[in-house]
């Protein structure tokens, strides 16, 4: 007598073919590479309300060669019932096995065996059980080497594509990993097909999921896929998919890998949510003591790095806000508020979404972020980047326009408020450009000046807008008229008095009197070159120091 094999499945054709106990197929050939689960011994005319799925029966038919009709009758209810086989003893009731019943059993595929007389049922039972024993004790063994490796590989990299690509190498099957809305997240080398198969895939599960079926395999393109459903507060957040080839049958092992790798992905989940929850809580006051210079290096060193950002590599400052139909901007402020807010919480669930490394908080109708992220030097790179986040987060908050500005990149934790003011410089003329679509500006992109200014410390700043700006400020408070709005159209067009007479909608000769006043005022000509770029530089000195303590 051979043994069972260790971890393999036990068959009714290894019982008899391997055990050694002089069993004998006589009929339902068909049926013989079916799995044995259990084994029962049992006299009754119907023993089925007593027996698992999958049993092979053992009977000493005390009554089949008598009535033969009860040995078809058990044949078809053995079948029905899902059964394996049965083996008649020869001897002590029975003689020959009646031809009705191997009939039957021919017809119904089920195998019915011979035990020859000096065999006892307990050593067929006896091999049965070793082997279930025998499979279970291998299942057992591997169900926990394959949890402790995918628990390992989650721990090790922190993240789910380690799990997906082992998954997928234990199971010899291609893996895919979808979020809630059909993205592939995470993709194993051997899963089929590229983005055609996994959109294939998608829709097939879709259209499962809305028919309310129970199932848990598709077939997509002639592959079997198995799927389970990541949840996270009772909703669809990820959908793990394997597939496997066609005519292959999802084993146990693949199916309860599948459901742990599942489990493990909602714990990641969850662990992922909470530490997501805390980020979002702390993630506007760590950028407002990066504003306003507050707090150690060291300190605001670990708390950055908390939130996946190294203190010294470079980062970019974004400044985003909802434009109105036209190009406009919500200047109301209750208004530009309640639409900073919204626009707030998508970009950092966007950001959150692609796991990126950022910290943002909502001021005076804006939202500033800093992020390393697009932290390239290629400037229209960093533009695309900025534009395609623009584009997804206007859909999503179903705004006609979000505007951006991008700053310079920057490295030290000092450079935050001069990254802020180029990020609000750069968004100001984004807000300028006509149309309704996402408008990006890098403050690369203003030209030398603004770079100069830039380039000045706050005294250096002050010191030239208090020569322009403060003056004329002075002057409008003592009843010298618009003086400062009157030089800023002048100058925003180029030095027309028609079109600045028309933009102000004064007479020429109310204009031409208040250049006067403001050439007396300033000590400036405006008629030369020189005079027109000092006052010009006050202004852009005005705007650049506003822009980094708004």
């Amino acid at each position: 007598m051979q043994g069972p094999n260790a971890g393999e499945a036990l068959t009714v054709r290894e019982l008899v073919e391997r055990a050694g106990l002089g069993l004998e197929v006589v009929a339902g050939h068909a049926g013989l590479d079916r799995v044995i689960e259990a084994v029962y011994i049992g006299d009754l005319d119907d023993p089925t309300p007593w027996m698992v799925q999958g049993s092979l029966l053992l009977t000493t038919g005390p009554r089949l060669e008598q009535e033969p009709s009860l040995g078809v009758q058990l044949v078809r209810l053995l079948r029905q019932t899902g059964m394996v086989g049965v083996g008649v003893a020869i001897m002590p009731f029975v003689r020959e096995i009646p031809e009705e019943m191997a009939r039957a059993a021919d017809e119904e595929g089920l195998p019915l065996l011979r035990i020859p007389e000096g065999t006892p049922f307990r050593e067929i039972t006896s091999y049965v059980f070793n082997a279930l024993a025998s499979r279970d004790m291998h299942r057992l063994r591997r169900s926990v080497a394959l949890q402790k490796q995918l628990v390992e590989v989650l721990l090790a990299e922190q993240d789910p594509a380690g799990l997906v690509r082992r998954l997928g190498d234990l199971l010899e099957a291609g893996v895919l990993l979808f979020d809630g809305s059909g993205r592939v997240l995470e993709a194993t080398p051997q899963a089929p097909g590229g983005p055609g198969f996994a959109a294939a895939a998608w829709e097939e599960y879709r259209a499962v999921v809305a028919r309310g079926t129970p199932r848990s395999v598709l077939a997509v393109a002639g592959l079997h896929v198995a799927f389970r459903e990541v949840r996270l507060d009772h909703h669809v957040a990820q959908v793990l998919m394997a597939v496997f080839p066609e005519g292959s049958l999802i084993s146990e092992f693949a199916d309860a890998a599948l459901s742990f790798a599942q489990r493990l992905l909602e714990v990641e989940l969850r662990t992922g949510t909470n530490v997501a929850a805390v980020r979002r809580r702390t993630r506007p006051g760590l950028l407002e003591m990066l504003l306003h210079g507050r707090g150690t290096v060291a300190e605001l060193g670990e708390r950055l790095l908390q939130h996946g950002i190294d203190a010294g590599e470079a980062y970019r400052v974004l400044a985003l806000a909802v434009a109105a139909p036209g190009g406009g901007r919500r200047d109301h402020p209750a208004v530009a508020d309640t639409m900073a807010e919204a626009l707030l919480d998508t970009f950092d669930r966007l950001l959150e979404e692609r796991q990126a490394p950022f910290l943002s908080r909502r001021t005076r109708g804006q939202v500033l972020a800093l992020t390393p992220l697009p932290a390239v030097e290629d400037t229209d790179e960093v533009v695309r980047q900025a534009a395609e986040v623009a584009e997804v987060v206007a859909t999503r908050l179903r705004a006609p326009r979000v505007d951006v500005g991008v700053s310079a990149a920057l490295t030290g934790l000092t450079g935050v408020p001069r990254g802020a003011g180029q990020a609000r410089l750069a968004l100001r003329a984004a807000s300028l450009a006509p149309g309704t679509g996402p408008v990006v500006r890098a403050f690369d992109q203003l030209g030398r000046r603004y770079r100069v200014l830039d380039s000045l410390d706050d005294a250096q700043l002050a010191e030239l807008a208090d020569a322009v700006v403060g003056r004329l400020r002075a002057a409008d408070r003592h009843g010298a008229g618009e003086l400062l709005g009157t030089l800023e159209a002048y100058l925003a067009t180029g030095c027309s008095a028609a079109d600045t007479a028309a933009a102000l909608y004064v007479h020429r000769n109310t204009l031409r009197k208040r250049l006067q006043r403001i050439e007396e005022v300033l000590g400036l000509d405006l008629r030369s070159t020189g005079g027109r770029v000092e006052a010009y530089l006050g202004l852009l000195a005005a705007e650049v120091l506003a822009t980094r303590h708004e």
